[in-house]
């Protein structure tokens, strides 16, 4: 499959597109899959877990706060406590060092990296198929491909720096032929001209609004740029997938309820989410998640269920890293992914 071509594109969602998309989630939701496995799990009694979340609790995680409220994962038999994360939390180390069984990784570089470096971790299922980070410019600046990165200024956060080398590396880019400025998590840089090109994730309506109130926006999503990964990833100690793989099993069941019901309920699931979270902008964080339902899902979730993960894209981004020295040694697939759990969940095709 070809990764390479780049296209200008801009944000949007048509009205009919979105509600088909959460259409056919509300019946995959109704389809009882998840379900039963959740009503079977009641007669084993509740298992205490905790989870990590790889950033601050808002809506790009309504999916497991929905389950939470709405009971889903105390069907599946799980007692779950939700730790929000934050810039000054690492849910690797905090699982690692048995913290919480399980954790949510942000962006699965992290584990890939950490794995590398013999800590014994593993990802047993994703809740977005493409992870929308984005290179962000307005149109008027005359960029039409990554190769016009060159001579310009990019705007990106310090942790993100080796997917920008990897653009660079793929496309014949020169590092020195383009002036790299650490950023933060919002679109000043780019709306006061410090920069040309920031980075972002595309789901985020407080970061794209401020940028499309300034011009007319336009971006490149990493994955379109053939550097493939998964976002919002759910992963356990090696221990953990060996000795309680049923747990594990019965949590993703009821997250995955969790999500398919906030993507049929947008309004209702931002609701939950405030009842549950502080200092949050209900119009901004409702948008934020209509952004992201359409990440939910891919060829390959309709073909094998919810949360499953392609092991090339694993593979792949593997070698990128070795390549760029950001890892000591290449990561073999099975040492830091499965999709066992996914079958055990039954999770629902969609």
């Amino acid at each position: 499959m070809k990764y390479d071509g780049v296209t200008l594109v801009k944000q949007g969602m048509a009205r009919r597109a979105f509600l088909a998309r959460t259409g056919a989630l509300g019946l995959a939701l109704a389809g009882g899959g998840v379900a039963g496995i959740a009503q079977r799990a009641q007669s084993q009694g509740l298992a205490t877990v905790g989870e990590q979340l790889g950033w601050l609790a808002n809506s790009q995680m309504a999916g497991d706060f929905v389950a939470l409220d709405k009971g889903f994962f105390k069907e599946a038999g799980i007692d779950l406590k939700i730790q929000p994360g934050g810039p000054a939390i690492d849910p690797v180390q905090v699982v690692a060092g048995g913290g919480t069984m399980l954790g949510n990784a942000a962006s699965i570089s992290t584990m890939l990296i950490a794995r590398s470096r013999g800590v014994p971790l593993k990802a047993f299922g994703t809740a977005l198929q493409r992870h929308p980070f984005a290179f962000i410019f307005f149109t008027k600046s005359g960029i039409k491909t990554p190769r016009d990165f060159i001579g310009k200024t990019v705007g990106i956060q310090p942790t993100a720096r080796p997917l920008l080398d990897a653009v660079l590396a793929k496309y014949q880019i020169p590092k020195d032929k383009v002036k790299v400025l650490a950023v933060g998590g919002d679109s000043t840089p780019l709306v006061t001209h410090q920069v040309d090109v920031i980075t972002g994730w595309l789901i985020n309506s407080a970061q794209m609004d401020a940028a499309q109130s300034a011009g007319n926006v336009g971006y490149f999503r990493l994955w379109d740029l053939g550097i493939r990964m998964y976002a919002l990833t759910y992963f356990a100690t090696d221990q953990a997938l060996r000795d309680r793989k049923d747990v594990l099993a019965r949590f993703l069941a009821g997250s995955a309820r969790g999500w398919m019901y906030a993507a049929q309920h947008p309004e209702e699931s931002i609701d939950i989410l405030l009842r549950h979270t502080t200092g949050l902008d209900r119009a901004l964080e409702l948008k934020t998640w209509q952004n992201e339902i359409p990440f939910l899902t891919s060829p390959a979730t309709k073909q094998h269920g919810w949360g499953w993960m392609d092991a090339q894209v694993w593979k792949d981004l593997s070698e990128v890293y070795l390549s760029l020295n950001e890892t000591p040694r290449s990561v073999q697939v099975d040492e830091v992914m499965t999709n066992e759990i996914v079958e055990m969940a039954k999770t629902p095709k969609v």
